[in-house]
């Protein structure tokens, strides 16, 4: 009788073990590119996000400063306010002013904007003069930066204010000097100096 022997072919261990590594290999790096792909997506998410946020802030802050009018007021002490004053303080830039349009039964609001570490927030009175500080209503925005982190020292409200010599800017309202601090200026720059997005410039006329 005649044996027919067949040769069965396979793979050998090592052989085995070398295609284990590579697809091993293959899918660390699929991971690692997919994990970098959503991380990128996730960033992109949150700028987009905040931006959109500062868009919507601006555009309030925009509206009041075009609604300012020079109309002197007091506090609760009776003092006189100017119309518009800068008061810089340790934790937080508080700039304040009278605006009309205030809608109801009141025509003028007093309002204030605030600048702190996290970004802004509106302060609105039910009438012009300050009687009692208890009456303000507060008006969060988003914050414009993480939790980890804060707006740079930057951060700043400047006036542009016309002179002989031509437009110039300063950083304080009214006046250092004392003089006319019923008048307005004629825009106020705004600078946000945030970690993710460098410094953000927006320039708003004062005044209709």
């Amino acid at each position: 009788m005649i044996r027919v022997t067949r040769n069965q072919a396979g793979f050998t261990l090592l052989e085995i073990l070398v295609a284990l590594a590579v697809f091993a290999v293959m899918s660390i790096m699929a991971h690692q590119g997919l994990r970098a792909i959503l991380d990128a997506d996730h960033i992109t998410r949150g700028q987009s996000q905040r931006l959109a946020d500062l868009q919507v802030t601006l555009s309030v802050l925009e509206r009041d400063l075009a609604q300012v009018i020079s109309s002197s007021t007091r506090d609760e002490y009776g003092d006189r306010l100017p119309p518009l004053r800068l008061r810089p303080g340790s934790d937080a830039v508080r700039l304040e002013l009278v605006r009309s349009g205030a809608g109801g039964s009141e025509r003028l609001r007093r309002t204030a904007w605030v600048l702190h570490e996290r970004g802004l927030e509106r302060e609105l009175w039910p009438g012009v003069d300050v009687v009692d500080p208890e009456s303000k209503r507060l008006q969060r925005f988003a914050d414009l930066v993480d939790e980890d982190e804060q707006l740079g020292i930057n951060s700043s409200f400047y006036f542009l204010v016309r002179t002989d010599s031509g437009i110039e800017r300063v950083d304080s309202w009214p006046p250092a000097d004392g003089s006319d601090s019923a008048r307005l200026p004629l825009a106020i720059e705004l600078v946000l100096d945030l970690p993710q997005l460098g410094e953000v410039r927006r320039l708003m006329a004062v005044g209709l």
